[in-house]
């Protein structure tokens, strides 16, 4: 065998530390130049939160071990979790991972909060029937509190009443606040109360003024409502009769309360034997019988008055017989009021009278002698028919055992006059003018027959006698102007 040369083993001696010399370059290269390590990175966030009693779920982490310079990408490394969370208990709650590879570590830490976020529940009691009377504090009809993490909170409800309206707070232990409100019901179910002076049945005589005793009016809430008070009725003491009075009022909650008063106005009934006095009113009617006259002779009647008809030919002319039962006089006024014809002459005219004194005579089976000429004896018309008819006939009827009568007070009610009250002013008036006062009316017009009642209650009142026209009465003449 031949020996290596000393130049050869140099050589070789060379090559071998040159290799070990790569070797221990790359070695170094490899460990030490390249640079290793782990790196953990946790999935998600670094902290979590999350609702108490929600489910908790592990993100995890992932672990790689890689170089500095190559095999940057690495291999994946196992991730040991350590740690537990407790979404039943509001508390803060620690994750760890590990990573460890070739004495290399990795370690990283996730917080995980669970909070109660959500906030009590208030449940308010209400009554449908329950309500507050007004100006009174809120009685409380009740409510409870309840928290998903703190259980019942009922009784650390707050509540504040403002304005109408109540409000109640509670807090849970994790600071979340709950408030609700309570609208207020007011109510005010009970009526006012109406007090009457005086007595409730209260009676009068017609022409007497009636005079209201009074009321009170007072109401739990709103106090004194005697100003509020409406009173429905009215009393009319010229008219006989019972008449109610209503009384209402309401409180601001549309609460009613109601009273009524009864007055009764009294005829005075005029004595069946009159003396007259001096003051005396001759109520006369004529054109009748007619649809009022009915009405009239009811009222007459209620008051014992008697009056005087001139009469004329109607479809009513079996009411005639009433009225002279009824003791009232009776007289002729025309059998067919028409001018023309009955002052055409001496002889229409009586020829009219005649018919009509037939009507009555039938009726009453008494022969009338009092009359009244259609117009009056004053009247102008009949110079239309014939000149110086009235004076003739003024005469004339004398002259046959007849009595005339024309009027001192006119009612207005055979003019532009339709208006009750008005016809009772102008007879009142007219009648305060003289002592003996004989009134002309019609029987034929509502609104005149309607006045009587208050006529005759004035005249009682004031002291006058009403009497029915006979021979003995006067004539109550006017000139005559044809």
């Amino acid at each position: 065998m031949k020996t290596l040369s000393t130049s050869k083993k140099k050589l070789l001696i060379a090559v071998i530390a040159a290799i070990a010399s790569v070797m221990i370059l790359a070695l170094l290269f490899f460990f030490v130049i390249n640079r290793w390590s782990i790196t953990l990175v946790m999935n998600g966030d670094d902290t979590q939160t999350i609702e108490y009693e929600d489910s908790y779920s592990e993100a995890g982490a992932t672990a790689r071990l890689h170089g500095s310079l190559i095999f940057k990408k690495g291999w994946d490394v196992p991730v040991t979790t350590d740690g537990t969370v407790d979404s039943s208990k509001v508390g803060t709650y620690e994750t760890t991972y590990t990573a460890e590879k070739y004495h290399l570590h990795a370690k990283a830490t996730r917080t995980i909060v669970v909070e109660d976020r959500v906030a009590p529940e208030i449940t308010l009691i209400s009554n449908p029937d329950n309500y507050t009377l007004p100006g009174q504090p809120y009685i409380e009809e009740g409510y409870t509190a309840k928290d998903n993490y703190d259980g019942d909170l009922t009784n650390q409800v707050t509540s504040e009443e403002k304005d109408g309206v109540v409000t109640y707070t509670v807090c849970d232990s994790s600071g979340n606040e709950t408030s609700v409100t309570r609208q207020i019901r007011y109510n005010d179910p009970i009526p006012p109360e109406i007090t009457l002076s005086g007595d409730m049945n209260i009676t009068i005589q017609a022409g007497q003024t009636y005079t209201e005793p009074g009321y009170t009016a007072t109401d739990n809430c709103d106090g004194d409502l005697t100003s509020q008070v409406t009173v429905d009725g009215n009393v009319d003491t010229y008219r006989a009769g019972t008449y109610t009075l209503n009384y209402t009022v309401s409180d601001s909650y549309g609460n009613t309360a109601a009273a009524s008063r009864q007055v009764t106005v009294n005829a005075i009934r005029q004595p069946d034997v009159v003396v007259p006095s001096g003051k005396i009113i001759y109520l006369t009617f004529d054109d009748g019988p007619g649809p009022y006259t009915s009405q009239l002779l009811d009222t007459l009647a209620k008051y014992n008055v008697k009056a005087t008809f001139f009469t004329v030919n109607t479809k009513y002319t079996s009411l005639i017989a009433q009225e002279a039962a009824a003791g009232h006089s009776v007289g002729i006024h025309s059998a067919t009021h028409d001018y023309a014809t009955i002052y055409a002459s001496e002889d229409a005219y009586f020829a009219d009278l005649h018919q009509m004194e037939s009507i009555i005579t039938s009726q009453t089976g008494v022969r009338p002698t009092l009359i009244r000429f259609p117009g009056g004896s004053s009247n102008k018309v009949s110079a239309k028919y014939c000149q110086g008819i009235m004076s003739a006939l003024t005469q004339a009827v004398t002259d046959q055992g007849y009595q005339y009568f024309d009027w001192n007070v006119s009612s207005g009610d055979a003019g532009g006059t339709t208006d009750t009250e008005t016809i009772f002013e102008n007879v009142i008036n007219g009648v305060q003018q003289h002592d003996v006062s004989v009134v002309l009316q019609h029987d034929i017009k509502g609104f005149s027959v309607d006045a009587v009642e208050k006529i005759i209650v004035w005249g009682l009142a004031n002291g006058y006698t009403f009497l029915p026209l006979d021979a003995s009465s006067p004539g109550a003449h006017q000139p005559v102007n044809n």
